[in-house]
């Protein structure tokens, strides 16, 4: 019938009744269905979306969910112990399932102009499960990846991010199997102590890393994470105690409520920035207790000056400096000092009211939009006519500030 009509409505209905039946044959194709005793959870959401087409077309009411077996079956498909086992943890290649959304902005688009073709292609590199749809306004973006920040940056390009969620599978699947399961993990570590914090850019996440914080969750700016986000990575982690550092003003409160809520001895530095947090971690002390630590290192992040560089997104006035949409914006601290088309007389402007005498060492870390080559050039400019001071130099890969300094 479907193939000698042109009423759409009667294609539409063939299409609804033979899904339905190739619906009822997925457990005879796949045994790990058959054994739990239901069907593919993905082909039955595709006859949800078939039955709606036919709905509309005919003017009719959406009908009432019908499922071969319960929706409770339709769950335990992809979440049944049964089916879990026949994985290992170890098995899973890419360990985070990473979902988020791309708010177009005209500034960024223009910089970089989006492809749908090419903007999968490029995500592909970082993970496999890739979906990706997209319209005028926005793209919304599925991936199971190794490194969720690398997709994260690398979408920020065109636009904000909004509505992100990341899953660590290998833990749902280790709750999915329960202790009896085999993996290379059977138990998890306990640490006496975990340092866990916040930022953007891999490069920061390695070097927060590198002087010691246990775990770094990308966020920042457009991207917060939220309480839970928080409380799973410090649960992921395994600590008797732990340390929280924001880095950012606007994620202080979703930390607050993280340490009163996991359930270990706990603590929040307020780091309102990534030098401040790398100065707190840096005075930590393993040897003396939570409450400690926090007055210690809240008083090395308050000794610490920094300056980001960012960009603006419109025309405004603030701090009595005129900002012009698309000018480079130079801060000290959480005051705008200078707001210039030129990325360079900007950095410059910002290290001038930075630095003075007593100050001993500029830590520079530059952005996913700046070269090695121009990093370098800044770094020498402030060896040259900052004598007084060591330069340290790292490549953050952070969006949005091309520039984020550290002074001290």
């Amino acid at each position: 019938m479907a193939n000698t009509t042109d009423d759409i409505i009667k294609v539409m209905e063939a299409i609804v009744e033979e899904s339905k039946a190739s619906l009822k044959r997925t457990p005879d194709l796949l045994p790990v269905l058959k054994e739990v005793g239901v069907v593919d959870s993905g082909g039955q959401g595709l006859v949800y979306v078939y039955e709606g087409f036919l709905a509309c077309l005919k003017g009719e009411a959406l009908p009432e969910r019908t499922t071969i077996g319960s929706m409770d079956d339709l769950v335990n498909a992809e979440h049944h112990r049964g089916v879990q086992g026949f994985m290992n943890t170890e098995d899973i290649e890419f360990g985070y399932c990473t979902e988020f959304m791309v708010k177009f902005e005209d500034d960024k688009v223009k910089k970089n102009p989006f492809e749908e073709g090419d903007f999968r292609l490029d995500l592909s590199k970082f993970g496999d499960s890739l979906l990706v749809i997209s319209d005028d306004e926005i793209a919304k973006v599925h991936i199971h990846t190794e490194e969720p920040g690398d997709a994260l940056n690398y979408a920020q390009r065109y636009g904000s991010l909004i509505n992100i969620k990341i899953e660590n599978m290998r833990q749902q699947h280790i709750d999915i199997v329960g202790e009896g399961h085999s993996t290379k993990k059977e138990e998890k570590a306990v640490h006496p102590y975990a340092i866990v914090t916040v930022a953007m850019g891999s490069g920061v996440a390695d070097l927060l890393k590198s002087i010691g914080a246990s775990a770094v969750i990308e966020g920042g700016q457009t991207m917060n994470p939220s309480t839970e986000d928080i409380v799973k990575a410090i649960k992921d982690v395994g600590a008797e105690r732990v340390i929280i550092l924001p880095n950012n003003k606007n994620i202080i409160m979703a930390a607050k409520q993280a340490a009163e809520v996991i359930g270990i001895e706990a603590a929040v530095v307020e780091t309102k920035s990534v030098p401040e947090g790398l100065s707190a971690i840096l005075a930590f002390n393993p040897e003396i207790g939570v409450s400690e630590n926090e007055k210690v290192m809240s008083k090395a992040a308050a000794a610490v000056k920094t300056g980001q560089v960012t960009y603006s997104i419109r025309d405004t006035s603030i701090d009595g400096v005129d900002i012009k949409k698309d000018d480079f914006m130079g801060l000290a601290g959480s005051k705008i000092v200078i707001s210039k088309p030129s990325l360079d007389d900007v950095i410059k402007t910002l290290l001038a009211s930075l630095i003075d005498e007593d100050d001993e060492i500029v830590t520079i870390i530059y952005g996913e939009d700046v070269t090695e080559e121009e990093a370098n050039e800044i770094a020498s400019y402030v060896e040259e006519n900052y004598d007084h001071t060591e330069v340290e130099l790292y490549n953050g890969k952070q969006p949005l500030y091309p520039y984020i300094l550290s002074v001290e």
